[in-house]
C-alpha cells in the first residue's frame, strides 16, 4: 500500500489500483491527440485559420522549436537532432527567420505577444551571436506585451554565464532548468551527467542576473531509480530553491524512440515503486511550502500560477500549465506545434522537409485538424480536469451519456465524485488524472499502445 497526503487528505493506493490504471494513454498536452490530426491540413488550411483568428484579436504565445544537442540522453522522447557539428544550426536559423517573416505576415501587427518559450532540444546550443540573431529576427515581425512571459530551456552542463548575460539582456524574464536526477547512477543510465554544483552554478547566475522565476523540471521512473535514491535528489532540489517545479513520469517508448532501447526494462521501476516515489514528491513539496498544481506541476505558494489555479484562471497548452489562457499559439520549427482559433497544426518532422520549405510562399505545415464542436466540448472538459480537478456543465450526463459507466466505475473506485452537473477528482483521483481524462477521449482505441503508461 502506497500512503500520501494530498490536498491535507490522507489517501491509500492499494497495488489492485494500480494494476487496474496502469495502462498506455496520453498526457493531453491537446486533445484530440496529435496521432489524430490528419495530413490533409496543410499550409493553406493553417494560413486561414491564423487569418480568421486576426478578428477575434487575442494575443499571441509564440514558441520556438531549437531541435540540437550535442548528444541525446538515453531517456529522451523530444524532438532533437544530435551532433557536435554545431554548423548545422546556420541553415536553420536561415529557414526559422523566413517562417517567422511568413507568420508574422498573416497575423495583425497589432497583436501583442504574451507568451514566448523557446525549447528543444538545447535552446543554448545556439552561440550568443546566433541567440542575438535569432531574436532580431523575431523582434523585427512581433511586438511584445508589457508583461510578457519570456521563457527559455536551458541545459546547465552547456549554458555559459555569457549566454545567461545575453538572454537577459534581450529580455528573457523566465528559466527552466532540466536536472532529471542527481544520483550518479541514475544518471550514467540515462546518458546525462550533471553535477548538482554545475546546476547550482546555473541557477545562481541566473538569480543574479534577476530572472523573475527559475524552474526545474525531474523525471521520475528512470533506469535505476529507487524511492531511497530519488528523496535524496528532492533534497538537493530544495537546496536551488525554484520557483517551480515540473515533475514529469518517464515516456518509455522505445518503438517509437529507438535510442530508448539501449535502457534495460529489467532496470526500470515497477509501477508501484513509481507511483510511491511520485507520492512521496508530493509530501516532500508540499511541505517546503509548493502547492500541487494540476498533472505534475508544483509552484511556490505565491507563484501566480498557484494563484492562477486558486482563482480558477489556469490554462494548459503544449507548453504545460500556464496563466494565458487566452492566446493562439503559434509554433515555428521543425515539428513545432500551433493552436489557433481551434484548430492544431504541426510542421515538417524532418529537418531537411523544414528546411527545404520555401517561406516566401508557404508555410512548413504538414498536418493538423479543424476541431469539431464535440472535440471542443471534450477538450474542455478534459483540460478543466487537468487544471482544476473539476467540471461542472448543464445536462453534463445527457451530453456524456455513454460515458456514464465509465464515470461510474471511477466514482467507485474512490477517484471522482459525481455531480448533478459535472463530477469532481478526489485527492486520490489526483494520482490517475491520465485514466479520467481518457474517459472523454472519443479517438481512443482500447488496449491502444502507442503512449506511455499512465502509472
Amino acid at each position: 500500500m502506497i500512503k500520501a497526503t494530498i490536498d491535507g487528505q490522507a489517501v491509500t493506493v492499494s497495488p489492485q489500483l494500480i494494476e487496474k490504471y496502469s495502462r498506455p494513454g496520453p498526457r493531453y498536452t491537446s486533445y484530440p491527440t496529435a496521432p489524430n490530426w490528419s495530413k490533409n491540413f496543410g499550409p493553406e488550411d493553417f494560413a486561414a485559420q491564423l487569418a480568421k483568428s486576426n478578428a477575434a484579436g487575442r494575443p499571441l504565445s509564440l514558441y520556438f522549436h531549437i531541435p540540437f544537442c550535442d548528444e541525446r540522453c538515453t531517456f529522451c522522447a523530444c524532438s532533437v537532432v544530435a551532433t557536435r557539428r554545431h554548423e548545422v544550426a546556420e541553415p536553420y536559423l536561415t529557414a526559422l527567420s523566413g517562417e517567422i517573416g511568413r507568420a508574422a505576415s498573416l497575423v495583425d501587427s497589432s497583436r501583442r505577444v504574451s507568451q514566448f518559450h523557446w525549447g528543444g532540444g538545447t535552446p543554448t546550443y545556439l552561440s550568443c551571436e546566433q541567440i542575438e540573431k535569432l531574436w532580431g529576427a523575431i523582434a523585427r515581425h512581433f511586438s511584445f506585451a508589457d508583461n510578457a512571459e519570456i521563457s527559455i530551456e536551458i541545459d546547465p552542463r552547456v549554458t555559459s554565464a555569457e549566454q545567461l548575460k545575453t538572454l537577459r539582456g534581450l529580455g528573457f524574464n523566465r528559466t527552466s532548468l532540466g536536472v532529471q536526477d542527481f544520483n550518479p547512477d541514475v544518471q550514467r543510465e540515462a546518458g546525462r551527467i550533471q553535477s548538482f554544483e554545475e546546476t547550482k552554478k546555473a541557477v545562481d547566475g541566473c538569480r543574479e542576473l534577476k530572472f523573475q522565476s527559475v524552474n526545474i523540471d525531474l523525471v521520475y521512473g528512470l533506469p535505476r531509480q529507487t524511492p531511497k535514491s530519488f528523496e535524496k535528489t528532492l533534497e538537493q532540489v530544495l537546496e536551488l530553491n525554484p520557483d517551480r517545479i515540473a515533475l514529469f513520469n518517464f515516456a518509455f517508448v522505445p518503438w517509437m524512440h529507438a535510442h530508448q532501447r539501449k535502457i534495460s526494462e529489467r532496470d526500470l521501476p515497477s509501477g508501484e515503486t513509481k507511483l510511491e516515489m511520485f507520492c512521496g514528491a508530493i509530501e516532500v513539496f508540499q511541505d517546503a511550502g509548493f502547492t500541487f498544481i494540476g498533472l505534475d506541476h508544483f509552484a511556490k505558494a505565491g507563484d501566480e500560477l498557484t494563484r492562477a489555479q486558486r482563482d480558477k484562471t489556469m490554462y494548459r497548452n503544449f507548453q504545460g500549465y500556464t496563466t494565458q489562457a487566452d492566446c493562439d499559439l503559434i509554433g515555428m520549427g521543425v515539428t513545432a506545434i500551433s493552436s489557433v482559433d481551434g484548430s492544431f497544426a504541426q510542421n515538417a518532422k524532418k529537418l531537411k522537409d523544414y528546411e527545404e520549405t520555401d517561406f516566401e510562399k508557404t508555410l512548413a505545415t504538414r498536418a493538423g485538424l479543424k476541431l469539431s464542436t464535440d472535440d471542443l466540448l471534450r477538450q474542455m472538459v478534459i483540460r478543466e480536469l487537468f487544471c482544476h480537478q473539476q467540471v461542472q456543465l448543464e445536462n453534463f450526463f445527457a451530453l456524456f451519456e455513454k460515458e456514464r459507466p465509465s464515470l461510474e466505475t471511477l466514482a467507485q473506485d474512490g477517484l471522482v465524485e459525481l455531480e448533478t452537473n459535472g463530477l469532481r477528482v478526489t485527492p486520490l483521483g489526483r494520482l490517475f488524472l491520465r485514466n479520467i481524462g481518457m474517459v472523454f477521449d472519443a479517438y481512443l482505441k482500447p488496449g491502444e499502445g502507442k503512449f506511455s503508461r499512465t502509472v
